[in-house]
């Protein structure tokens, strides 16, 4: 029987795991977390939807975990991340790893996790989920003879810093672009505080610009009530996107676009990987790159401030 894990029991690891309760195939579940409260609420929220009776068990120690792992789930904070994954693959061999953004928050440390990774034969993807919904895969269709794109998301303090990476990945994978430039020259001066301590976030604009100028731009307002906001503007199209209220528009004509929460996601990617090797996630080698583009362009905006993303 093949053994799953998700290491971090917050608000996200839960999602994972009850999106995992629904695999279609017999596996023990294990979750991971020193905080034996987080255990319980993840195993309540498990409960709720475990209707196949799968088996879980709860673990104070990535160390408790057994030797071989078909798929991990890493969702912990970014701080966290790379002590969890030198752990995790020093005490076992694992197939399939899926870690989540922002994925940490030091250049240092992708160099340190991309040496870690060479020597594991282990396949990574991390959680830029997006490229999941087969919503943004048919959008990516239609745009593919479209030019002079520009992509633009504006709401009202909607984590800029932690949530850039996500749209970001969403941007390159829908033009088929892998770089960019980025100018944090309108973002607002002062860092705000995240909602978990120790972190940063930002408001205000950042763009990115890719070699064929096609245009990224984020903004985070500090104040109003309005949802947030998909534009894409082209040579022959003009599309709106309200993701939370499913709407999509195309050149004026509403359809509706659905929004794909991560307890219905993860299981996906779960069965993707052991049916085709592969899956419809960014591989680790192209969303370091993304993450060290924004995280470049974030310490040189920050300058000797301090600040880390999660």
């Amino acid at each position: 029987m093949k053994n799953i894990a998700i290491i971090g029991a917050g608000q996200l690891g839960s999602r994972h795991l009850q999106a995992l309760a629904k695999v279609n195939e017999e596996v023990v579940l294990y979750i991971v977390d020193p905080i034996e409260m987080s255990l319980e609420i993840s195993k309540e929220r498990f409960n709720k939807v475990n209707t196949l009776g799968k088996n879980l068990m709860c673990l104070n120690h990535t160390t408790d975990l057994p030797k071989e792992l078909e798929f991990v789930v890493v969702s912990t904070n970014s701080k966290q991340r790379l002590t969890v994954l030198q752990e995790l693959l020093n005490h076992a061999q694992v197939k399939y790893l899926l870690l989540e953004k922002f994925l940490f928050p030091t250049i240092q440390e992708y160099e340190q996790a991309t040496r870690i990774l060479e020597t594991k034969d282990t396949s990574v993807y991390v959680n830029c989920a997006r490229t999941m919904w087969p919503a943004y895969q048919k959008l990516k269709i239609k745009m593919e003879k479209s030019s002079s794109i520009t992509y633009e998301v504006v709401g009202v303090n909607w984590n800029l810093a932690s949530n850039a990476i996500h749209f970001l990945n969403l941007f390159l994978y829908l033009l088929n672009e892998s770089e960019v430039t980025i100018d944090t020259s309108m973002l607002d001066y002062e860092p705000l505080k995240s909602k978990r301590e120790g972190y940063i976030e930002f408001s205000g604009t950042l763009t990115a610009v890719t070699p064929s100028q096609h245009k990224l731009i984020l903004t985070s307002n500090l104040v109003g009530d309005s949802s947030t906001m998909i534009r894409i503007k082209s040579d022959t199209q003009v599309i709106e996107i309200n993701e939370l209220n499913q709407i999509i528009s195309i050149n004026g004509d509403k359809e509706t676009f659905n929004m794909h929460h991560q307890s219905n996601l993860t299981n996906q990617v779960y069965e993707q990987l052991i049916k085709t090797g592969n899956c419809s996630l960014v591989t680790y080698q192209q969303s370091a790159k993304e993450h060290i583009m924004l995280l470049h362009a974030f310490q040189e905006f920050l300058g000797d401030r301090n600040g880390a993303i999660t």
